[in-house]
């Protein structure tokens, strides 16, 4: 049987590390072991980390950050441990039962299997989470052989991690990223990456203030993401900020029409009344209440996600989500 590595990063996490860990420790699959890689908590995520069983190693250098604390992770995985299988997984996540077993289990019976994808969900316990994640049923969403950037809670094999290089030391989209490597050395050597739709790893914001920092975190580091990977994709990666382009368009259109007072220009409100009726198409298709509200919520998002531009801009390159 291989041997599996959770590495975990944390920063202050006490409210849900404990959770975490223990569900990891009453997985059935006996081969494993548990990295936390902390990133100066000061609260007790370390002391619990380590009463539940769970090897905490600090992270090391002056600019932390998720990719960087999973490399360091890895690193002392492969010097310290015997590993097969490394397996990424952030510190607020909860996971369904026999996570690490059900995605072994490909590893132990395929050896052309280099990767195994997770499926993403939220609790859906708040007016929040309801419009982050207006479908229930996100098994809808994802397609066995899709191009959907990956949650962060995969596995790799350790051979395929070290051929990949690791993480990237960047903010947006750095668990994609290093997934896109991944699956280049699979295209090119006939190996495979499969999705495990019994692995599901669940989310959640606890206020509107972390999601709405999260977008702000992808904005100050998306144009280092675009150093790595060019403007080509980086223009294309900006269609995150379509919501607020949408409603630009209609307010853009209402003030031209109030200073012109010429109905011609209401074709400049056309794409907005075209993504409301998508909106309206996904509420009925999907049968949720809450496509509009998640619009709304990642309009408002786009907002922040600006603002870190602007911080970046003005000389905040740091990968931390920190305040500093």
């Amino acid at each position: 049987m291989l041997n599996c590595v959770i590495i975990i990063p944390t920063l202050n996490e006490e409210r849900k590390i404990g959770e975490l860990i223990h569900s990891l420790n009453e997985d059935e699959y006996k081969h494993k072991k548990i990295v936390v890689v902390d990133g100066g908590s000061t609260d007790k995520t370390v002391e619990i980390a380590e009463e539940k069983g769970a090897t905490v190693i600090m992270e090391r250098g002056e600019n932390k950050s998720l990719p960087i604390a999973r490399n360091q992770g890895a690193e002392y995985a492969i010097k310290q441990e015997k590993v097969d299988i490394l397996c990424f997984i952030d510190g607020d996540l909860v996971l369904s039962p026999n996570f690490i077993f059900n995605a072994m289990i490909h590893f132990n019976k395929d050896p052309k299997i280099i990767a195994v994808r997770t499926v993403a969900d939220s609790i859906r316990d708040s007016l929040l989470m309801k419009s982050y994640s207006p479908v229930e049923d996100i098994t809808k969403l994802i397609k066995e052989n899709d191009d959907a950037p990956p949650p962060p809670a995969h596995f790799y094999r350790r051979e395929i991690f070290e051929q990949a290089g690791g993480f990237e030391p960047l903010g947006f989209r750095e668990d994609w990223t290093f997934y896109e490597k991944v699956r280049t050395i699979a295209n090119r050597d006939g190996k495979r990456i499969v999705l495990e739709q019994k692995c599901t790893r669940y989310g959640k914001f606890d206020s509107i203030k972390e999601f709405y920092k999260q977008q702000e975190w992808y904005g100050r580091t998306f144009f280092p993401y675009v150093k790595y990977a060019g403007w080509k994709k980086g223009l294309r990666d900006l269609f995150v900020l379509l919501p607020i382009a949408y409603i630009t368009s209609i307010v853009f259109c209402a003030g031209a029409i109030f200073a012109t007072e010429n109905p011609i220009v209401l074709w400049i409100g056309i794409p907005f009344c075209m993504k409301m009726a998508n909106v309206a198409y996904k509420s009925i298709k999907y049968q949720s209440a809450y496509m509009f509200p998640h619009f709304l919520l990642n309009a408002v998002g786009n907002c922040f996600f600006i603002k870190g531009l602007a911080k970046y801009l003005i000389g905040d390159d740091r990968l931390s989500r920190g305040e500093e």
